[in-house]
């Protein structure tokens, strides 16, 4: 999976025979991206009237959050691009995912995580929008890199949606837990 990781990170166009790798590997790299993402100091940092999260909700938060964000913009993008017949659905779009995304996701949550501003590691961010979209045009004849990237968006928002749905529940779990303020 390093490979094409590296490969795509690069914008090098790869067919979809290139991501076939074992789903181990795809669950692996979700968990140390949500893991990382559990890393970030702001969610354990103390807001005025609500309480830092503990260490073991933040990186559960971390790795329930990208897991369910990441299968959520997966599924949207499957049926965004099997629409007016542009995919077959034939290829691993998980594993497509999951090697495009990884590279530039990884460097984004580690800069969050060592304490830089979020909105320094934007840029890589959405460098991994554009990294995903350029595998899926590549490794899909009939899809545009604007499609692509209208897929993305389009999967972003409802995962975006998820994950302050569970930071909500990770606040509130944090809260039953009765970590003094």
């Amino acid at each position: 999976m390093l490979m094409p990781a590296f490969r795509v990170f690069a914008l090098r166009e790869l067919p979809f025979d290139d991501y076939r790798f074992p789903r181990w590997q795809f669950a692996l790299a979700i968990l140390a991206l949500g893991v990382i993402i559990g890393l970030d100091p702001s969610l354990r940092a103390q807001r005025p009237g609500m309480p830092g999260m503990p260490f073991s909700v933040a990186l559960t938060y971390g790795v329930v959050s990208t897991t369910a964000g990441f299968l959520l913009i997966v599924a949207i993008l499957k049926w965004w691009l099997q629409r007016g017949q542009r995919w077959d659905g034939k290829g691993d779009l998980i594993n497509l995912s999951a090697a495009s995304w990884l590279v530039p996701d990884l460097l984004g949550a580690g800069l969050i995580a060592m304490g830089v501003p979020a909105l320094l590691a934007l840029p890589l961010w959405l460098y991994s929008i554009w990294v995903g979209a350029n595998a899926i045009s590549a490794a899909i004849p009939r899809v545009s890199l604007s499609y692509a990237i209208a897929g993305i968006f389009i999967g972003l928002i409802p995962a975006m949606l998820t994950l302050i749905l569970l930071g909500v529940v990770a606040g509130m779990a944090t809260a039953f837990m009765g970590v003094p303020r």
